[in-house]
């Protein structure tokens, strides 16, 4: 397959997954990225106080950490639709209740375990959406050399949702107020959630317990998902890190809101990466693609570290040196939920996929919380020194795992050993 027809696979995705997949899978995961922000910009603005603000985030985050694997095992083990529409309903009531809480004065701690809640039950359609396409090629009706196009399509569904949520957010709270922006985060949340859990590719992906035919329980590589799931820590941290970076950097200047914009460009450059992972050459193996992907992020992130980090340049500079480190994102998403479906039998993919985006969701939370405690002492510096030695622990589990990773082969979990 040449390199061009490798991006002509994108046009068997609909006729595959039915017309209307594609596009509930890309409108339902926006809901999830705006959440959090939601969440900051109604408390703070209602109390005056950033402090508790960014209090009830964090505890959207933490609820959406520990969920997101709760969710996954709950749709391998009881079906898509289930489970899906339990969150759907579960997230929309909670972001409901948040808002309650917060016009009506609730005590803080209220306040604080809607937020929680409302992350716990995020719907995790991302995930489950890789799910679904694992389902199709395991039952033949995706060949198999299209299942990385998939998983390239979603990583692109990932980055425009990451954008285009916090926009979204940003463009209601000032039209409207940060109310309106979480009301239409639940209001989108119980339609097209709700639509791609009753989506009928939701009834192929296998239910029940992981078992082969003789009884005996399906293997899961532990060892590799744990390498994998490292991986993405790190990476979360690193986007926790840059982010509080730039944010400092943007405060300094007193032009508080072009964080969000110079951090938007680089959701926007790994997108457009992520569209032409396909064309990548079958010869360069997943293990060490994910190997050199991590060495890059390292490597294309000293520049936006020095610049940013030394105060080198005025703030316009970041713009441009942040699409650098951009371009290797998605690629490195890709492979590893391209390398998570080996890993596992097809009745646990669930699980597995949401293990995953809950570990980027981890590292976040500690690289931000890290970096803007430190930045807060010592300056810009640190936080990207962070975001470098983030990018360094993935370098770090893609050498040391790579044998391991290596020996993955599709559909390799699922035959008993």
């Amino acid at each position: 397959m040449s390199r061009w027809n490798a991006l002509r696979a994108y046009t068997a995705l609909p006729a595959t997954a039915g017309p209307w997949f594609l596009a509930v899978t890309l409108i339902g995961r926006i809901p999830a990225s705006m959440g959090q922000l939601g969440a900051l910009l109604l408390v703070s603005g209602s109390t005056g106080s950033l402090m508790l603000g960014g209090a009830t985030a964090s505890a959207f985050a933490v609820g959406q950490a520990a969920g997101g694997p709760l969710v996954g095992r709950t749709a391998d083990r009881y079906g898509h639709r289930p489970a899906g529409l339990a969150a759907a309903l579960l997230h929309t009531a909670a972001l409901a209740l948040l808002v309650v809480c917060v016009e009506r004065g609730a005590p803080t701690w209220a306040t604080l375990a809607s937020a929680v809640v409302a992350g716990f039950s995020v719907p995790q359609v991302g995930p489950l959406s890789r799910a679904r396409w694992t389902a199709l090629a395991h039952r033949g009706r995706l060949p198999m050399d299209r299942f990385p196009t998939a998983m390239s399509f979603e990583g692109t569904g990932d980055e425009f949702a990451f954008v285009l949520g916090p926009a979204l957010v940003g463009v209601i709270a000032t039209a409207a107020s940060p109310r309106t922006a979480v009301l239409a985060a639940a209001g989108l949340t119980v339609t097209v959630c709700v639509a791609f859990a009753l989506h009928p590719t939701a009834s192929l992906v296998a239910r029940g317990p992981d078992r082969d035919g003789g009884g005996v329980a399906a293997p899961v590589l532990r060892v590799p998902v744990f390498l994998l799931a490292a991986g993405l820590t790190g990476l979360g941290c690193y986007f926790g890190s840059v982010q509080a970076g730039v944010t400092w950097r943007a405060v300094d200047a007193g032009a508080d809101g072009a964080a969000g914009l110079i951090y938007a460009v680089l959701g926007l450059s790994s997108a457009l990466a992520g569209v032409l992972v396909p064309m990548l050459p079958a010869s360069f193996p997943l293990a060490r693609r994910l190997q050199v992907g991590f060495a890059l992020l390292v490597v294309l992130s000293l520049p936006l570290a020095i610049a940013g980090g030394l105060r080198i340049g005025g703030l316009w500079l970041l713009g441009p040196l942040i699409v650098l480190p951009g371009v290797t994102i998605a690629p490195i998403l890709v492979t590893a939920y391209t390398q998570a479906e080996m890993t596992v039998p097809v009745e646990r993919i669930s699980w597995v996929m949401t293990l995953l985006t809950s570990s980027v969701v981890v590292g976040y939370a500690i690289g931000a919380l890290l970096s803007g405690t430190l930045a807060d002492r010592y300056g810009p510096l640190a936080a990207f020194l962070i975001a470098l030695g983030a990018a360094g622990v993935g370098v770090t589990t893609g050498s040391l795992g790579r044998r391991r990773l290596a020996a993955l082969r599709p559909g390799q979990a699922a035959a008993p050993r």
